[in-house]
């Protein structure tokens, strides 16, 4: 049993050495981040585009158009941002009930995963949410990013909101955060 412990701790001693081996070590792993970068209004710009749906979780869904007829932008100017509580960053939305606009932002890295309310289209009124990612440049305050699915939502909005079905679209969709 002693020899066992004495080889058991040579073993560790051994190892731990040969871990610091050419090991590097990074002192800051976050972006800089902080929770006045994100305050201020944000204006999320679309260029037109045309997309459909596809994989949804309710096939009914699927092949349904999303269609962005011209370059638009939607401005928020009463974001709410917290520190989040289910990871290391910050949590935003816009004031309003339902949401029309929220996501996080991770310090580590800058990177932004984000949803926003749309309708499917100028003569389709169906609410949806488009999914989107991206990475926030600090200095600028713009993160460019690119939606790639998109969470159909019951009409009308009511708080919280009815999901219908969780789809994926055709064409990524990019999209400009600028926050002034």
């Amino acid at each position: 049993m002693r020899a066992a412990l004495i080889a058991a701790i040579a073993t560790l001693l051994a190892f731990s050495v040969s871990c610091d081996e050419g090991d590097t070590y990074v002192q800051s792993s976050d972006c800089g981040l902080v929770r006045s970068d994100l305050l201020g209004t944000w204006n999320v710009t679309v260029p037109a585009a045309s997309t459909y749906l596809f994989n949804c979780s309710d096939p009914f869904f699927n092949d349904k158009d999303v269609i962005i007829s011209a370059s638009t932008t939607w401005s928020y100017d009463d974001m709410e941002v917290f520190a989040s509580s289910s990871n290391v960053g910050f949590f935003f939305s816009n004031s309003t009930r339902p949401e029309e606009i929220f996501g996080n932002v991770e310090t580590d890295s800058c990177g932004m995963l984000f949803s926003f309310l749309v309708t499917a289209s100028a003569i389709d009124p169906t609410p949806l949410y488009l999914q989107c990612i991206g990475t926030l440049d600090r200095p600028s305050g713009t993160v460019n990013a690119f939606c790639d699915s998109a969470t159909v939502l019951g009409s009308p909005l009511a708080d919280p909101v009815t999901v219908l079905s969780d789809c994926d679209l055709s064409l990524i969709l990019e999209s400009v955060i600028a926050i002034q």
